[in-house]
This record gives structure tokens, sequence and C-alpha cells, in this order.
């Protein structure tokens, strides 16, 4: 989580470092440092943006694992823990939700990948996908309901 803070604050002393010329050229990053700041921190995606990704990432895993490919289960679901830390560290309000999902459910599913076991994987996914719908119930989010899709959702293959 420092490190995604880290990067943010880099990131936006870059851009500030960069010239003159790049301001010149814009005016919709402007005032002091601490206000250009607050602007791209402002300009980070919400829960609701990462959950994009985070659901392509979620099925992606459920096929890997479902063809045998577990390095790329271990892949999505690395990456998808990642992409989790980016929802903690710009909305901190839901990070405890969050953290708690990712105790619950990816760290017994990281063990079913592990240990190569589908009949094990399909039940903690099964569980995993349960708590997703509860967390968005529990969020005032009812209406947003994961259904796993009959296909992966990106042209990765899943065989091994």
């Amino acid at each position: 989580m420092f490190a995604i803070r880290k990067t943010i604050i880099a990131t936006g002393c870059l851009i500030m470092l960069a010239g003159g010329v790049a301001y010149a050229e814009s005016d919709w990053l402007k005032g002091s440092t601490e206000d250009k700041l607050k602007t791209l921190a402002e300009l980070q995606p919400g829960v609701g943006t990462v959950m994009i990704e985070y659901s392509t990432r979620f099925t992606n895993m459920y096929y890997s694992a479902k063809g045998g490919n577990w390095a790329l289960a271990d892949y999505m679901l690395k990456e998808m823990r990642e992409i989790q830390e980016v929802g903690e560290t710009t909305r901190p309000g839901r990070a405890a939700m969050l953290k708690a999902f990712e105790s619950n459910y990816l760290d017994p599913l990281e063990k079913t990948i592990k240990a190569k076991d589908l009949k094990q994987f399909t039940t903690a996914f099964d569980a995993a996908l349960k708590g997703c719908n509860g967390c968005h119930a529990a969020s005032d989010f009812a209406f947003i309901k994961y259904e796993l899709p009959k296909a992966p959702l990106s042209p990765l293959s899943t065989n091994p």
C-alpha cells in the first residue's frame, strides 16, 4: 500500500518536474504543489473502476484453474490482490471490508491453487463468489451481482 502511495506521489512530482512547457500547454493542473498532488490523487480510480478489472481477473482465475493452468490462476490471484490494494489505498473507507474479503476468500483460494486441487478450488471459488455479492449488499450495492460468465473474458489460453 505504501508503494502505491509512493508511486502516486512520485508520478505527480515527475509530472510537475517535467517542465513549464507541459504546464503552459494545459491548465487543468494548476496551483501549488499541494493542489496539484490533490488533483492527481482525486483522479485515481475508485472501487467501482477497480472492480471491473478485478472481476475480469476473478473470472480468468476460475477458467485457468478449471483448464489446469495453475500458474495463470496464481498470476490472476496475485493481480487481484494488487488491484484490491489500489482500492484500499484510494478509498480507505472501504479498506477494512476489502481486507476482510482478502483474508476470508483470497487466502483460501491461494491455498487451493498452490495445491492444484480443482475440487477444493471450486468450493473456495463458490464461497468467494457469494462473498463478493455479500460484500456488495453490505455496502449498499446489492444491485451489483457477479455471475460467472460462460467463458474467460480475455483472449488468454487458460490451458497449460
